[in-house]
């Protein structure tokens, strides 16, 4: 049970592990209807754990972190087959708290009884063995929780003095900040009663608070010490909340400990989602005194049940999908772009219309499945890419109209709906490629201009300048071909036409600018799609090559290598291919044999499989599809002349 006035001098901690793997924290997309299995599958157990855990950490690579009392060591653990992968051995003891940033290092408090006190910042290498310690916070209270602030801010949740306090992780040792509460008790706006759980929300400058004490969430913004009651226990009958975390929406789960049961928010307001019937017990649908809860990348539910000594995965319960129309575009069209905004809306932009290209542009809102016309662009353009910069702008570059082609540029801004003309490109392209690059520059591949001159160039659009400067060529002319940005930064180029078809592959290295060869795909295609998977690794689908595939191959960024796949159940070029929240790719339409077709299927990364994703309303190719802030897929038009769009 989760105490609410215990008085016992702790002393803390607080090691940074430095780890070779990125790590940040999940808060996936969740519909406001989602709903998890109340019956829970125990991952680990006190044998691999021990009986005094209250906390652990999902990066998102799904890499699971515990810290083990049993054996002062950080367990971590491959959650795909919950398999350890790592041991550090750390000498902790009564660690109540575990942190991992995108830094790649690990926070976890501890306390001894020989009341010695330190703090740690510890890396250790690929063996696990630690190699370098630095020393950090020195207080004398147990922080029940920790959080890590983009800007290198440590925060702690100091139970015993009723307060959150920080410092700054820029400097070696730096001066400790209240950030919330006053360090007396109390159940005003300005005091705290035991926090335990917290959790800082940056996108909307706020810090939350489980106030277990006072049986409430607390919400504090940035700068004020005054917070705000988000839920009590008066309004849900919360009893010591412990735990807390955010979505994607800022819709909030709390850990509600004394009553042994999980709450979540929703639109709707909050509900009761695992363990409603708020009695301990150790049953698959039952929790004892849980401490904390942690999100996976799908939007599974992990929770420390502390009582029970086990760590619970409630699996987010995924409804089938079907296909539904949604409201039509204004204006049919094909070989458009579509650009998910920052507000969620969707921009559609030119293309054509089987007669003439267009400039016309129209903003899809995904609350109401309507469309409104919004500026026109400055050209009628199709077969042009477009691209969201850093800003929310929209950079739309090349293509043709009426068989000319275009160097221009223009950018869509969504805060005034006008469209404003930028620099040109130093070459007029169409059926080219553009990657938006870590340092937010954009990145202009191949095409073809002036009737079938193929090009192996490439530029570079800065934003802040709004100019193109030239970049290295690629090794291979090409147009048609498909690009994607690695999680290390480098571009993968594949395939493509230059007259031939190809197989050819290759890598640019945005830090010299320049391309490298790479092992050849297993079949030669252009007009076929590459996804990222969640693992890393890339998803070549179908295409042509004086027939229509079927064929999907795998590209491994650690061997360099190409793999063959499942093979889809229907041969298909200029489809679509989506990543889904769940992992899976959705392709759709596209060309087959001998028309266009409306059928869709799903890729399974875990099995390497395709399974029929049931058929869309009508035949389409030339399409786009667009992946919603709610997690549905919006396809739009294609050939041809079709202005109807419906979801998935």
């Amino acid at each position: 049970m989760l105490l609410k006035g215990r008085k016992v001098h702790l002393l803390v901690i607080l090691f940074i592990v430095d780890e070779i793997l990125g790590f940040s924290y999940n808060r996936p997309s969740l519909s406001s209807d989602s709903q998890w299995n109340p019956n829970g599958t125990t991952i680990v157990n006190e044998t691999m754990i021990g009986t005094n855990v209250f906390d652990l950490f999902i990066d998102e690579n799904n890499t699971i972190y515990i810290s083990n009392d049993r054996n002062g060591q950080i367990l971590i653990f491959a959650q795909g087959n919950v398999s350890l992968i790592g041991n550090i051995s750390m000498n902790l003891q009564n660690s109540s708290s575990l942190f991992v940033t995108k830094e790649e290092k690990i926070y976890v408090d501890t306390f001894y009884s020989s009341n010695a006190s330190v703090v740690s910042e510890i890396e250790a290498n690929s063996s696990s063995s630690i190699v370098n310690s630095i020393l950090r916070m020195n207080i004398c209270y147990q922080c029940f929780d920790i959080f890590v602030s983009e800007n290198q801010t440590l925060l702690c949740s100091l139970s015993q003095q009723h307060q959150i306090i920080s410092t700054s992780l820029l400097n070696q040792w730096d001066y400790l900040s209240t950030v919330a509460g006053t360090g007396s008790e109390g159940s005003t706006l300005t005091t705290l009663r035991y926090p335990h759980g917290i959790f800082l929300d940056e996108n909307n400058s706020s810090l939350f608070v489980a106030d277990c004490g006072n049986d409430r969430i607390q919400k504090f913004y940035f700068g004020s010490f005054q917070g705000e009651t988000i839920l009590s226990n008066q309004a849900f009958q919360l009893n010591c909340p412990s735990g807390i975390t955010l979505d994607n929406q800022g819709f909030i789960f709390v850990v509600d400990s004394n009553n042994h049961r999980i709450v979540g928010q929703n639109s709707n307001g909050f509900r009761c989602l695992i363990g409603c019937n708020q009695s301990a017990g150790s049953n698959p649908n039952q929790l004892g005194f849980p401490t904390s809860l942690h999100f996976d990348s799908f939007g599974n539910l992990f929770v420390v049940d502390q009582q029970n000594h086990r760590i619970q995965k409630f699996d987010l319960i995924i409804y089938p999908r079907q296909w539904k129309l949604t409201g039509n575009m204004n204006v049919a069209r094909f070989s458009h772009t579509t650009s998910i905004l920052s507000n969620g809306k969707v921009l559609v932009t030119g293309g054509n219309s089987s007669t003439v290209s267009l400039n016309s542009a129209e903003l899809y809102e995904v609350s109401t499945g309507n469309w409104t016309m919004t500026g026109n662009m400055s050209v009628a353009r199709y077969r042009h890419t477009a691209s969201i910069l850093s800003d929310g702008k929209v950079l739309v570059t090349g293509g043709e109209n009426g068989g000319i082609y275009l160097n221009s540029a223009e950018l869509y801004d969504p805060s005034t709906s006008n469209w404003t003309r930028t620099g040109s490109m130093s070459i007029a392209r169409d059926l080219h490629r553009a990657s938006l690059l870590s340092d937010g520059k954009i990145l202009v591949t191949g095409g073809e201009t002036n009737g079938v001159a193929y090009i192996n160039s490439a530029e570079l659009y800065d934003p802040i300048a709004g100019n193109w400067t030239k970049t290295g060529d690629m090794n291979v002319a090409r147009e048609l071909h498909t690009v994607s940005v690695l999680s290390n930064g480098k571009v993968l180029v594949t395939g493509g036409y230059n007259g031939g078809t190809l197989n050819s592959a290759e890598l640019y290295d945005p830090l010299t600018g320049n391309w490298t060869m790479i092992g050849y795909m297993n079949v030669t295609r252009y007009r076929h799609t590459a996804s990222m998977l969640s693992d890393g690794k890339v998803l070549i689908t179908g295409g042509y090559n004086g027939g229509t595939l079927n064929s999907a191959e795998l590209y491994d960024p650690l061997t360099g290598n190409w793999t063959m796949t499942g093979y889809m159940s229907v041969p298909r070029c200029q489809h679509t291919a989506s990543t889904l929240s769940d992992g899976k790719v959705l392709v759709t339409g596209g060309w087959s044999v001998a028309a266009y077709v409306n059928s869709a299927e799903l890729y399974d990364p875990l099995t390497g499989n395709w399974t029929t994703a049931g058929n869309m309303s009508v035949a389409r190719g030339y399409h786009a599809a667009s992946v919603l802030s709610n997690k549905t897929i919006l396809v739009t038009g294609g050939c041809c002349s079709l202005n109807s769009a419906e979801l998935y």
